[in-house]
């Protein structure tokens, strides 16, 4: 038999009780084993020493509602967080979602327009030459307004 299912056998034997044939297995595996004796000895002591604590009253009636109290009280608390991060990224989707569209439409807006299929192109950046940016009727249209 495997040392798992020997340590399982010795933690039933604590919890339930055993058959006859387990009962034999796990007595002759502390017979014969110091390690597996000890290990019994320190489950034992475990277990004494928990169910004489003060604090083994809390396992007391209603335990298991005062947990689940708890869990839902929890929950509540981070419900509030969690509603106002859950309709945030509801909102952000829809912007990114408009965003998106904005952006796809300016930029097949200059791929039309534009004369070459360069990403300054693209993106509506022209490269100025030194002679428009001198030119005066250039300077007259900034003049004017």
């Amino acid at each position: 038999m495997k040392k798992t299912k020997l340590e399982m056998l010795l933690y039933k034997s604590f919890d339930a009780e055993l058959t006859e044939k387990e009962s034999e297995l796990l007595r002759l595996e502390l017979q014969n084993s110091k390690e597996f004796r000890n290990k019994y000895n320190e489950i034992s002591r475990i277990r004494h020493a928990a169910s004489q604590s003060k604090d083994s009253s809390s396992f007391e009636p209603f335990f298991e509602q005062r947990v689940l109290n708890k869990i839902n009280s929890a929950q509540k608390k981070s419900g509030y967080t969690a509603a106002f991060a859950e309709s945030l990224s509801f909102s952000f989707r829809k912007f990114a979602f408009a965003a998106s569209f904005v952006v796809i439409g300016l930029i097949s807006y200059n791929l039309i327009s534009g004369n070459e299929y360069s990403i300054n192109s693209i993106l509506g950046k022209y490269q100025t030459s030194i002679e428009y940016a001198f030119d005066s009727t250039y300077n007259l249209i900034w003049s004017d307004i």
